[in-house]
């Protein structure tokens, strides 16, 4: 049987090429969410300053936001599936080879080369999966986007057990995942060269013009997403124990909760979106989060907070999958490029903004943070209401 007829139909999808994709998220995903993870290791292993240490981060998360818009413009000109096993690949070595340089320059070269790979991987695999769909975007796109979040959620503990063990040179462990992905991908890469460029669910569409200014509100509710999620990964664990006076170890426990929380409402966001709608669950997912961190900002109980914590990680990541789904609908000639974006520009969004808030948390304290960030919920809310009313009528813009 050719590649062609080993694709299932658009309309009905093909759940193995959907699931690979989110084993290739996971698996690339693992190495961003080590890279922060890896930070104290190297201020005590190698004696690097704070500043020194997150700008490993910074140059990565930047470089990888930014080029992933010109990665997914190339695999729309021409399906390039293999860029999903090259990108697990780079991220991969880079994060391995972190653990054996002796000077910054080239660790900081290798946490660059760990974030293309990240920047290759994720538009090629946005696209497939949305592809791979079939009809179901959202739920399609909700698979795949919960491989990010497990990849987040088990980079640090492969971090923190290899290193613990060997010292530095515990990072060769990522090469590991990064090769099996990588080949398990190749192996597949004929299915998803006959995934194609336009699924059936779509292919009317492409016909028309695409509605770029529709797709612009939705990277402004993804950038306001994002803002949210980095923010309250850095400050509830801060609020916690400058705030009601807990432990370092119980306030980082509230991030695992956070994690667990929200890959969880991932993988239930398709389902939610077919049987509510996108927009009306976007808008009150965010209206759930305002409230919620308003509750958290004057609260002080413990147990209390730890449930806002989860109620907040469901609210913020619930709507993401089916929002980018519907982002990439209105681009259904470029859906490459508007994984790029959704993947990279607005993810990029949230890491610039918190140290902006770091500075009202300076200057003010937590509180005022905590009430910056409902207001950013309500914004995005009212942002979704816009784009609910834009949506129905499909003004031109």
């Amino acid at each position: 049987m050719g590649t062609g007829q080993r694709a299932l139909r658009a309309d009905t999808g093909d759940k193995l090429a959907n699931y690979l994709t989110m084993l290739g998220h996971l698996c690339s995903d693992i190495n961003q969410g080590a890279l922060s993870a890896i930070l104290p290791f190297l201020v005590v292993g190698s004696g690097y300053t704070y500043f020194e240490a997150t700008m490993l981060v910074f140059a990565a998360n930047t470089a990888s936001a930014l080029i992933q818009p010109l990665f997914g413009w190339l695999g729309d000109r021409r399906p390039r599936p293999w860029f999903m096993a090259l990108g697990v690949a780079l991220a991969g070595l880079g994060m391995a080879g972190i653990g054996y340089m002796r000077s910054y320059w080239l660790v900081l070269c290798c946490a660059l080369l760990s974030g293309i790979g990240v920047a290759l991987f994720h538009p090629e695999g946005g696209r497939l999966a949305n592809l791979a769909a079939g009809e179901r975007k959202g739920n399609g796109m909700s698979i795949f986007a919960v491989g990010g979040n497990i990849g987040f959620f088990v980079g640090p503990i492969i971090c923190a057990l290899s290193l613990t063990a060997f010292g530095l040179p515990g990072t060769a462990a990522f090469l590991v995942p990064a090769a099996g992905c990588s080949l398990l991908l190749l192996a597949f890469n004929g299915r998803f060269k006959a995934l194609g460029t336009t699924s059936a669910g779509t292919a009317a569409s492409a016909e028309e013009r695409e509605h770029w200014g529709l797709f612009a509100v939705v990277m402004g509710v993804l950038s306001l997403r994002s803002i949210l999620s980095y923010s309250l990964m850095a400050f509830i664990p801060l609020f916690l124990a400058g705030m009601l006076g807990q432990s370092e170890a119980l306030s980082s426990t509230a991030i695992s909760i956070f994690a667990i929380a929200a890959a969880a409402a991932t993988a239930l966001s398709g389902r939610a979106a077919e049987r509510w709608g996108a927009l009306r669950l976007l808008i009150a997912c965010c209206l759930v989060a305002g409230a919620g961190i308003v509750g958290f900002a004057f609260n002080a109980s413990v147990g209390v907070a730890l449930g806002i914590t989860a109620i907040l990680a469901v609210a913020i990541d619930m709507f993401y999958p089916a929002t980018v789904a519907l982002g990439m609908d209105y681009l259904p000639k470029h859906l490459g490029m508007a994984s790029g974006l959704s993947y990279g520009v607005a993810v990029c969004a949230g890491g610039m903004a918190e140290p902006l808030l770091g500075l009202v948390g300076d200057a003010a304290g937590l509180v005022p943070v905590m009430l910056a960030l409902a207001a950013i919920a309500f914004a995005c809310a009212a942002l979704g209401a816009i784009l609910a009313r834009l949506h129905a009528r499909r003004l031109p813009m």
